[in-house]
């Protein structure tokens, strides 16, 4: 058996497997910051929706409090 040539295709072996490890971690960094974006815009959309409701509860007590007075 050649030693050498062992040894090469091992270091070889190991740089694929280094290099694969690095592409995968690669793409699940990316993945998660993609649930990070997904996750802030999600909050987004709920401080928008209770702004909204807030707005819509203040004009219903304006309606409300005007009808009082009539």
């Amino acid at each position: 058996m050649d030693h050498k040539k062992y040894a090469m295709g091992m270091k070889h072996r190991i740089a694929i497997l280094s290099i694969a490890a690095c592409v995968a971690l690669s793409g699940v960094t990316a993945m998660s910051g993609c649930g990070v974006r997904m996750g802030m815009e999600k909050v987004d959309d709920a401080k928008q929706a209770k702004k909204q409701a807030e707005d819509v509860q203040k004009n219903l007590e304006k309606k409300l409090d005007q009808g009082q007075e009539d």
